[in-house]
């Protein structure tokens, strides 16, 4: 059995590789939610708009994450001033703003994720990964 630490290591890949599978729509490129540049999907991060370290409760919210370029995610920091501008047009603004509440719930609640939460988001992104295909 592994760890939960690990898990949810395992977790954040597969669900990753759904963020990136779904914002590529199958194609080769991608548009990055913060610049706006269409990239290879190469360049592609799964990039959080509010951050894991904070808002762990958010880590595997697909409103929260988006198709991100390296460069804004990595070299800008999430560019976050522009993710937060584009991302009502992504999701809606009922959307957006019912992601701030549970942000502003998260941060001061905290989350803690069971070990049959994470096995759950495995097998759930495992699955919408195929899905895709």
């Amino acid at each position: 059995m592994k760890p939960l630490p690990k898990l949810k290591q395992l977790a954040q890949v597969v669900f990753n590789e759904y963020i990136r599978e779904r914002d590529a729509a199958g194609g080769s490129h991608f548009k990055c939610i913060s610049c706006g540049q269409i990239k290879e999907v190469r360049h592609m991060d799964a990039g959080h708009y509010y951050n894991v370290g904070h808002y762990d409760g958010l880590r595997f919210d697909e409103d929260n994450v988006h198709g991100q370029c390296t460069y804004c995610n990595r070299f800008l920091h999430g560019n976050l001033i522009e993710y937060g501008q584009n991302l009502p047009e992504r999701i809606g603004l009922k959307r957006f703003e019912a992601l701030k509440q549970r942000a502003a719930y998260y941060k001061m609640h905290g989350h803690k994720y069971s070990r049959s939460d994470v096995m759950e988001i495995i097998e759930k992104y495992k699955q919408k990964i195929k899905e895709l295909a």
